[in-house]
């Protein structure tokens, strides 16, 4: 079989006006995370019904994330103890197009998140003046109280359906970072999907669920975080912990 790049390569194109042009209203998330060599397959099961975001000559993406969190990782603990209302603040950089924002996403007590953000001239783990105002009028925090505590590089893809009523994103080449420590994954493939709640038949979901990937959220912070910082609770994710491991280490 061709490899997940060279399948990538045959799919039809879609611009970042053409996919940003499309609303998903009443839109659904549903995660996945599972082995990268059932990428080709997953790929060419998905190639007549999707179309791939196209940037620059560019379908593979690179993105930098620096989060933050409090001395006593509040933000990490409302998340592991599945607290509603909950933040994750981080700056991201998209590498090849060098733009830099800080981002503040909000999950509500309806389970929507809401995600602002900011642009910022650089990519650093300080914050300018402008973003501790943004992050006062955005967040309960006190910014002179955040701090830069886990970084995290993956590579990314965007495919969006035919019928423009669905969309998946799949990172793969995750590496963790914090203390001068660092994990790499190289076999691990973490996917999103955004999908009308008013369509149905998703196809995306049946091509996962034939190969064997099943639904089960994920938040490369909070899990980044459990696996670099093993003196913080985190019996919410040992299951996920254990499944990461077994794709890390499969002959």
């Amino acid at each position: 079989m061709q490899s997940s790049t060279q399948i990538l390569g045959t799919f039809n194109t879609i611009t970042l006006a053409e996919m940003e042009g499309v609303e998903l209203m009443n839109r659904k998330d549903v995660k996945y995370f599972f082995e990268a060599h059932k990428l080709p397959a997953i790929l060419s099961a998905l190639q007549e019904h999707y179309k791939v975001l196209h940037i620059n000559n560019c379908r593979v993406f690179h993105y930098n994330n620096i989060y933050f969190d409090t001395p006593d990782f509040f933000c990490y603990y409302q998340h592991h103890n599945q607290r509603i209302n909950r933040y994750k603040i981080r700056i991201r950089q998209y590498v090849e197009s060098n733009l830099n924002f800080l981002e503040v996403k909000f999950k509500t007590n309806t389970k929507r998140t809401v995600k602002t953000r900011m642009k910022l001239p650089a990519f650093t783990d300080t914050f300018t003046e402008d973003a501790k105002a943004f992050l006062r009028k955005q967040t309960p925090f006190n910014p002179d109280v955040l701090q830069p505590v886990l970084r995290n590089d993956f590579e990314r893809f965007t495919i969006v359906s035919n019928d423009l009523k669905e969309r998946a994103t799949i990172d793969n080449e995750l590496v963790l970072m914090a203390k001068n420590e660092s994990i790499r994954f190289n076999k691990l493939c973490i996917a999103e999907l955004k999908h009308d709640t008013s369509s149905s038949g998703s196809r995306f979901k049946i091509v996962m669920r034939d190969n064997f990937c099943p639904e089960m959220r994920i938040s490369k912070y909070s899990v980044g975080a459990a696996y670099l910082y093993e003196n913080l609770k985190q019996n919410n994710w040992k299951p996920k912990k254990l499944r990461i491991n077994r794709i890390e280490h499969e002959h």
